[in-house]
């Protein structure tokens, strides 16, 4: 196995001036011949965060229009307001096809030690120790690639669901998910981990078929509380497939039982 490139550092972007910024996207993160979403989201992330005088992307919608592939790409930003509390950023990546992401970002200050006035419980998930390492798209890349840049820890029921043993199949997973040690292991910035984590699970759906490529259309999701290091509990569900359509909901957990972020998508169902 070649040696990997940190995500930190696979994320990086480098101002070219005018609110541009350029990257090279790393094959790493392509599953099959697509990059991932939360990566590419990562790196807008990393580009409206540069131009805002804000620290944390609270709240970011994302609109993906043709798939990403490794190599160069420009990052074109627009603040579109600067405020004491809040500034929102538009960044779309461009590559020769033409545009592949866009997305509106809104930038703020989270207070790391704030303690919640409410915070609904989370389901009880099996600790890691009791959880299997699996991911059901591991021969759709190179031996390099993103699954083993991305561990995921499934519980033995979403084991059962994914290998087809379930008594209820239903549309749902639960486990932990972190950068692996084969990638240098977490983030300097564990934020930085968060648009990632969000999309880094197979499709919700492969319960029901074994894992085919379900390109998300839309996706919005939103930064709850500053992550501490470490894996982050997760539970994605849909509520509704029809129609060749999906919708999936993830809501993500630091190893102090904080929401950290949640996220909705609309996409394709496979192919």
């Amino acid at each position: 196995m070649v040696a990997m490139t940190r995500f930190d550092t696979a994320t990086e972007v480098t101002p070219a001036g005018d609110g541009t910024y350029t990257a090279d996207l790393d094959p790493g993160y392509l599953i099959g011949s697509a990059m991932n979403g939360g990566y590419l989201m990562a790196v807008l992330q990393r580009a409206a965060l540069a131009e805002s005088p804000h620290p944390h992307a609270v709240s970011s919608s994302f609109h993906f229009l043709r798939p990403g592939t490794a190599g160069p790409a420009r990052v074109h930003t627009e603040v579109l307001k600067t405020g004491r509390t809040v500034a929102t950023v538009r960044a779309t990546a461009h590559q020769d096809a033409g545009p592949v992401v866009t997305g509106t970002i809104a930038t703020a200050r989270l207070d790391a030690g704030a303690a919640p006035a409410y915070e609904a419980p989370a389901p009880g998930i099996a600790p890691m120790a009791e959880c299997r390492v699996y991911d059901p798209r591991a021969g759709a890349g190179a031996p390099d690639g993103f699954v083993h840049r991305v561990r995921q820890h499934y519980t033995p029921d979403t084991w059962d669901r994914l290998r087809g043993r379930a008594a209820d199949p239903a549309p749902e997973l639960l486990g932990h998910v972190e950068l692996s040690p084969d990638d240098g292991g977490p983030c300097a910035d564990p934020a930085l981990f968060l648009p990632l984590a969000v999309d880094a699970l197979p499709p919700v759906i492969s319960v029901f078929d074994s894992w085919r490529w379900a390109p998300t259309v839309e996706l919005t999701w939103h930064m709850r509380a500053v992550p501490v290091p470490g894996p982050l509990t997760f539970h994605a569900r849909a509520g509704l497939v029809s129609d060749n359509w999906f919708d999936e909901t993830v809501d993500l957990w630091d190893t102090k039982g904080r929401l950290v972020a949640q996220s909705r998508q609309l996409a394709r169902a496979g192919r």
